[in-house]
């Protein structure tokens, strides 16, 4: 008999999910006749991600699997890259981007079943300053946002919206954008928006013509604006064409650097870090491999 696979599930018992509780239980009813050796780890605080998923590495494992929401996924992502070991997703997020980029059911047991039937894809990887982010990131106002949210108790959607909707006096900041040590634009900026994958979560789309795996990424700038554009802006977001808007500019490259007037908080798929004035973002290319249901 052929020796199986090592597939590790390090999952978040305090995610949003009802079903969370029973994860383990679905995980080794669903999978309990496949190819793999399937183990299940709990996280007790925020960073036992980092080091089970490290104990993973360790351990050989073949697939290494976030189930939680996209902080998870980049904490568990951040660890593997370059090692070969492809990651699996279960989402139990609020918002979920980088799995629905992916099209991994949102259902667990759907997402569980996915993992027998997914490919691996391999996926760039974006570094912030070497903060590692596989989805999106921004600075100015998601960044904000994200700061807020991560601790708000309300989560979701709805949670989300109305952080928004309590900070949308925030006000625009002066920006310089190089590429390749030139000066390629300056102004000021409501929020600089790096696209890896498509969206933000809950199919709000940051651009919807981002590939992860083209060894490129995608600066999505929202220009300063007025109250009365706001509608038009929203309705660009919403539909997912924020991106060719003619209050955005977007820069496609695998290099650049960003200066500012002060420091403050940029995010990596959500997960909110304090920065200086200056920031580099660079791109490793085809660095991670991920379990695909496109």
């Amino acid at each position: 008999m052929a020796e199986k696979l090592k597939l590790i599930v390090i999952y978040n018992p305090f995610s949003g999910r009802r079903k969370v509780k029973q994860l383990p239980q679905l995980i080794l009813h669903i999978l309990k006749d496949s190819l793999y050796e399937v183990m299940v780890w709990p996280t007790e605080k925020a960073s036992d991600v980092v080091l089970l998923t490290e104990k993973a590495i360790k351990e050989k494992a073949d697939l290494v699997v976030a189930a939680g929401g996209d902080g998870t996924i980049n904490q568990v992502a951040s660890r593997l890259v370059n090692t070969g070991i492809c990651l699996g997703i279960i989402p139990l997020g609020s918002g979920n981007g980088f799995a629905r980029h992916f099209n991994i059911p949102l259902k667990t047991e759907s997402a569980i079943a996915t993992l027998l039937l997914a490919k691996e894809k391999e996926i760039d990887t974006i570094w912030i300053n070497r903060h590692c982010m596989v989805n999106v990131g921004g600075i100015g106002f998601d960044a904000h946002i994200s700061s807020l949210f991560a601790n708000n108790k309300k989560r979701g959607l709805q949670g989300y919206v109305k952080t928004i909707l309590k900070q949308l006096g925030y006000q625009s900041e002066a920006y310089k954008i190089f590429q390749n040590e030139q000066l390629i634009w300056q102004g000021k900026a409501f929020m600089i928006s790096i696209a890896n994958a498509t969206q933000w979560g809950n199919n709000v789309k940051v651009h919807s013509g981002a590939l992860p795996d083209d060894g490129l990424m995608n600066l999505v700038v929202l220009k300063k604006f007025n109250a009365l554009e706001l509608p038009r802006i929203l309705s660009s977001i919403l539909n997912g064409k924020l991106h060719l808007s003619d209050k955005t500019m977007v820069f496609s490259g695998s290099d650049f650097k960003i200066e500012r007037l002060k420091e403050g908080s940029v995010h990596a798929d959500g997960e909110p870090i304090w920065l200086g004035k200056e920031i580099n973002i660079n791109i490793e290319p085809l660095s991670l491999k991920v379990l695909s249901n496109e």
